[in-house]
């Protein structure tokens, strides 16, 4: 089982903001369903690119080709940040901010694939589905699939008052 992390208010909040609890954070990660991946490039541009994630075993998981820009800008950069949350003033935005790896064990691979095709449903698993196959390819390799390890999260709460909570991982 995960460990929770240290949870405290950021200097941004606003007068009478609190914290919000871990547990909200993590069932707002699980019902999120696109993500934005930002990673750099060897020259040092950043590069960001909306992604399907899922929150599972502690951490976000995705998956994309293996000649895709990320892949290389992991393969020499493996920190990143994935963001999600709202378009408008009220609501939550969530920045995950962590370190890539690739992940080959079989027994992980079925976790996730699962894990996404609970989340996502049709769009995976019939074959009318957008990424239909997808979970079979994740297991079989045929993709590469990244976990990212978080070192701290924020959920910054839009509106009144405004919060910046942030969830410190132990490294």
């Amino acid at each position: 089982m995960h460990s929770e992390p240290r949870t405290d208010l950021g200097p941004f909040s606003g007068p009478g903001a609190t914290p919000q609890p871990w547990a909200h954070t993590v069932d707002a990660l699980r019902r999120s369903q696109k993500f934005t991946l930002c990673t750099v490039r060897k020259d040092g541009r950043p590069h960001a690119v909306p992604l399907l994630a899922i929150w599972v075993s502690g951490g976000l998981a995705f998956c994309t080709g293996e000649y895709e820009q990320k892949v290389k800008n992991l393969a020499t950069n493996d920190r990143c940040i994935l963001t999600t949350g709202t378009n408008t003033l009220t609501g939550v935005d969530y920045v995950v901010e962590g370190t890539a790896s690739i992940v080959t064990d079989a027994a992980r691979l079925d976790g996730i694939a699962t894990a996404f095709e609970q989340a996502y449903g049709w769009h995976l698993t019939r074959e009318d589905g957008t990424w239909h196959g997808m979970g079979d390819q994740m297991r079989s390799a045929k993709v590469q699939t990244y976990f990212v390890q978080p070192d701290i999260i924020f959920a910054f709460g839009n509106g009144e008052p405004f919060s910046e909570t942030r969830h410190h991982f132990a490294s």
